[in-house]
């Protein structure tokens, strides 16, 4: 028997929501980052994977563009936390580039968006990447963001980028990636526009298209944000799916199994809970 196991660690849509506050009172709060890496169990076989969309969103980084002038502290609670990769979110775009670019190279994470980048070549992104794990697993990642990053986001900043449809992207860079690895998995800073359960079309916008992801690419693994609905792990036609909710909640883990070729999960959202990880914070 020649199976091989992968864990992922999930989050998204931080949106500046590291410290287990709401910035409403002095009361500790289940939510943060802090909160949920205490509970992320990191080895050769595991990889630990952010959904976008954390550098807006709280007091703590208006502080750290306005006051502080740096989005590197958020890079430092990242690396302190283990991530391996992360991909873009609209509202990481919102201080502009320069703040964006502050954050990324200061990161220990690799940041993975196949249909974003700046037009001088000055972020450091790539459209995938294979990390091969301890065990032998190949896994090929590659990450994409909602294309309506173009209408919601300050022209000037627009106009220094190059912004594609996201799907053309992804199956441009999963056709380069699959003849490397044995699973494939999609960060997708979108939401669904179907109903996961009838395939019922809810929203005619292609702002969401993680349903078409699903029926039309052929990844295994599909982790989304975005919407800020909590989906907890599950199949939907032959993709592996999840997606968190905001401001570090909880998280999702996935254990994946390739055994023979065939390839099954088990996973969960877990609440952030209400231990803090004391070497992060």
């Amino acid at each position: 028997m020649d199976e091989k196991k992968l864990t992922i660690y999930f989050t998204s849509d931080l949106h500046g929501y590291i410290y287990p506050t709401d910035y409403r009172g002095s009361e500790e709060k289940e939510l943060g980052l802090f909160k949920c890496a205490s509970r992320f169990r990191k080895d050769g076989n595991t990889l630990v994977i952010d959904g976008g969309d954390i550098l807006q969103g709280s007091p703590l980084g208006a502080f750290c563009h306005d006051t502080v002038g740096s989005a590197a502290r958020f890079a430092d609670m990242m690396n302190r936390c283990g991530y391996d990769y992360v991909t873009l979110g609209n509202h990481d775009f919102n201080y502009g580039v320069d703040a964006l670019m502050d954050y990324l190279t200061n990161l220990d994470a690799l940041c993975l968006c196949a249909n974003i980048r700046d037009r001088e070549g000055r972020l450091p992104i790539a459209p995938y990447a294979v990390h091969r794990l301890e065990n032998g697993l190949r896994v090929g990642l590659v990450g994409v963001c909602t294309h309506f990053v173009r209408r919601w986001e300050n022209p000037m900043t627009v106009e220094k980028l190059v912004i594609e449809e996201p799907i053309p992207a992804a199956k441009a860079a999963l056709d380069a990636v699959k003849p490397l690895c044995d699973v494939t998995v999609l960060i997708y800073h979108g939401g669904f526009e179907n109903d996961l359960d009838t395939g019922v079309l809810l929203s005619a916008s292609d702002e969401n298209q993680g349903y078409r992801i699903c029926r039309e690419l052929g990844f295994d693994v599909l982790l989304t944000g975005h919407q800020h609905i909590p989906i907890a792990p599950r199949k939907v036609l032959n993709t592996y799916v999840c997606q968190t909710g905001d401001k570090a909640k909880h998280f999702a883990r996935m254990e994946l199994t390739l055994d023979g070729g065939e390839l099954s999960m088990e996973g969960s959202l877990i609440p952030a809970g209400s231990t803090t990880n004391p070497e992060a914070a």
